[in-house]
């Protein structure tokens, strides 16, 4: 589904447009894996890179990327253009991606899932378009049996509520089994994450959610078993091999 009209309010620009640009601005689960992936002449592919912050914190580990951001909102766009000329930046949404299979080393995805429901075609279109790496953040629960969509307010000033978007969270063996069942096999799954309270900003009628980062590595025709590790996630997965 489309939240191009929601996240391109002033509020939620503005918030961008000074967060999110640095490292520190960081959560610590989400620095883990990038000096993993991140290698000189790397291609880089943000799926919802906003204002385009984090090609600044990418170079900061990396200096010498080749980055592409795209996001729905031209707005943000626009601006990740002018503060970042030297990077690469297309309007567009995750579902149908304008590049050839296999175009980029790594591809990478924030608090996108977060918001969208469909998850799973997004995914498919960004393993499509890797040839390595896909670095992606998303919400889980054990055991909801099924994804549960509630509301969250987007309200980045003491003015209201802005506009309601879905606030998504997955079920975490749907999500890994759905992993492993990518094409083609991939060659390792690899997680980390948290338990977070849920935002105030959030209708929803859980407490508190895991907020996971998988690092799927692509794998081709010869990989026979996924590589499976979720240690670092404070979930008990029941991932089926395939």
């Amino acid at each position: 589904m489309s939240t191009a009209k929601e996240w391109s309010n002033q509020s939620a620009i503005d918030y961008y447009s000074e967060n999110r640009h640095e490292i520190s601005d960081l959560y610590p689960s989400e620095t883990i894996f990038l000096s993993r992936v991140l290698f000189p002449g790397a291609k880089v592919l943000d799926v919802g890179c906003a204002s385009g912050g984090f090609f600044n914190i990418m170079r900061s580990y990396e200096p010498h990327i080749e980055y592409t951001g795209v996001d729905l909102s031209e707005r943000a766009v626009e601006l990740a253009k002018e503060r970042y000329p030297e990077a690469t930046f297309i309007v567009t949404e995750g579902f149908e991606l304008v590049f050839a299979n296999n175009t980029f080393d790594v591809v990478h995805c924030t608090s996108v899932f977060n918001n969208e429901p469909n998850y799973q075609a997004m995914l498919q279109e960004m393993y499509r378009v890797s040839n390595r790496f896909v670095l992606m953040d998303i919400r889980l629960l054990k055991g909801i049996g099924r994804q549960a969509e509630s509301v969250y307010n987007i309200q980045f000033n003491s003015e209201g509520v802005e506009a309601k978007v879905p606030y998504v969270v997955n079920d975490a063996d749907e999500v890994a089994n759905f992993v492993l069942q990518l094409d083609p096999k991939p060659k390792a799954l690899r997680g980390t994450g948290y338990f977070h309270q849920v935002a105030k900003e959030a209708e929803t009628p859980h407490d508190e959610v895991c907020m996971s980062l998988f690092l799927i590595q692509k794998g081709d025709q010869r990989v026979e078993q996924t590589t499976i590790d979720l240690g670092d996630l404070p979930i008990e997965f029941s991932a089926q091999r395939s």
